[in-house]
């Protein structure tokens, strides 16, 4: 079941959540989360920023996306089921065709991320805010007969069922970054393909974001450039790894040198 066919309203829910206290230990769709639920950078493949306040990641456009930019910070913590979260927000671009022609349209989204007692990142809430048109949302309440809450698991095996998606690869290269993850994802409202795939590598989290159709190659990487050209001359991805995995996670950089 597609992502976007599952939505409800935003207004609603957190009337609903928001009369949950949190506790020390919790059961949701088989896992259990304690209270360092909010403790996403436990993850392997997620930031390793220790704090919550130095998380941030950048990712800057390529192909049609180019000069646009994609931006995740922490913003605040909220409760949902008894599981404290912690509030992603994201404000960023999406393309769209809808007219005939391209047009970026500027959105700003949450995601509720929990921890599980096994390094786990689960997405318990989605919100998502066009500049222009209705908001909408899904929380762990519209989950589907079968699906699961699993964003980004802590030990990543091809063909596992994740959030609206699936592992597509683990232990592969991509440039000179090593160890890197795939996942495939619905493509959400607006993005005309059909998938949206990341790539996330060990203590770095997100390097890129593809939303690659019609034999184009398009998205948004920590360089600009796609992860199918990370190995062409000008391409930053061993800059990004060395300053982030091996240095620090949380300290925003300059825009990288590869973007083009």
């Amino acid at each position: 079941m597609k992502l976007m066919k599952v939505i409800s309203l935003y207004v609603v829910l957190t009337a609903i959540a928001g009369a949950i206290s949190p506790s020390k230990s919790a059961e949701l769709n088989g896992y259990t989360f304690s209270d360092d639920s909010t403790h996403l950078y436990m993850n392997p493949f997620f930031s390793n920023a220790n704090r919550d306040v130095d998380f941030l990641t950048t990712l800057y456009g390529y192909g049609d996306c180019s000069e646009f930019e994609v931006l995740q910070s922490h913003h605040q913590y909220f409760t949902l089921e008894g599981i404290l979260c912690n509030v992603v927000l994201e404000r960023g671009y999406l393309p769209d065709y809808s007219s005939g022609g391209l047009e970026m349209i500027h959105y700003t989204a949450y995601h509720y991320y929990a921890k599980d007692i096994d390094d786990n990142i689960h997405v318990l809430q989605y919100v998502f805010f066009p500049d222009d048109g209705p908001s909408a949302g899904w929380s762990y309440a519209d989950l589907p007969e079968g699906g699961t809450t699993l964003k980004y698991p802590a030990d990543p095996e091809v063909g596992q069922e994740v959030f609206f998606g699936s592992v597509t690869a683990a232990g592969v290269r991509v440039g000179d970054v090593r160890g890197c993850v795939t996942i495939e994802f619905d493509s959400p409202p607006h993005a005309p393909s059909e998938t949206v795939t990341e790539y996330l590598v060990p203590a770095g989290g997100i390097l890129a974001s593809s939303l690659n159709w019609n034999g184009g190659i398009n998205g948004f990487s920590t360089d600009a450039v796609a992860p199918e050209h990370a190995e062409e001359e000008g391409s930053a991805w061993e800059e990004w790894w060395e300053d982030h995995c091996f240095i620090s996670a949380s300290s925003p950089g300059k825009r990288p040198r590869g973007k083009r």
